[in-house]
């Protein structure tokens, strides 16, 4: 583990652009992406937007973020070594996010939780 990167050997990789396709996000699928440390292979780790993460970043930003998270763990570092947090949301996105909060426990009679999704109103 103390050796550079710089030694390691890729076995494989790959870069998939898909033109006009589908995204992987949709309400609730956040429980569903993976962990960036595969669960049924030990050495094998995941990278990219659909990766599970407490960051907050999303799209190219959180591939990036993910991709130094996994390297981190794969040399043995804490897994947000080198990794700048998120600032602190901009007024007009806090207070969005407070009116939507409100709206959301309004619907759920007392449980945020317990709001339909705004899919719910789509179809």
């Amino acid at each position: 583990w103390g050796e550079p990167l710089s030694s390691a050997t890729v076995l494989d990789a790959a870069v998939v652009r898909l033109p006009n396709a589908v995204n992987w996000y949709s309400p609730g699928s956040y429980k569903n992406m993976p962990e960036c440390v595969s669960a049924a292979i030990p050495n094998a780790y995941f990278v990219g937007d659909l990766v599970r993460t407490r960051h907050g970043s999303w799209s190219q930003e959180k591939a990036y973020v993910t991709g130094i998270e996994a390297a981190n763990l794969i040399r043995g570092r804490p897994r947000e070594e080198g990794v700048l947090p998120l600032a602190a949301d901009e007024s007009h996105v806090a207070a969005g996010r407070t009116a939507l909060r409100a709206f959301q426990t309004a619907l759920g009679r007392g449980d945020p939780a317990r709001a339909p999704s705004i899919a719910s109103f789509l179809w």
